[in-house]
């Protein structure tokens, strides 16, 4: 249930973060999804590990790499 707002959350917000600097993702308020947007605007890798979600790390890593 908290993946499915999260995937819907995190769909606004790739576009932002890769629009933007990586600063708009220091308001997100969620751990998991404050990383995954800034692994995605550094487009890092590395940061995918720090997620807990394992569903979304595995979204993480297959969207960098």
């Amino acid at each position: 249930m908290i993946s499915r707002y999260l995937a819907g959350l995190l769909l606004g917000l790739t576009s932002a973060a890769s629009a933007a600097d990586s600063s708009s993702c220091y308001n997100i308020a969620d751990a998991d999804a404050r990383t995954y947007c800034l692994a995605l605007a550094h487009n890092d890798p590395g940061r995918c590990y720090a997620i807990q979600d394992s569903a979304l790390r595995s979204r993480c890593l297959a969207e960098i790499r």
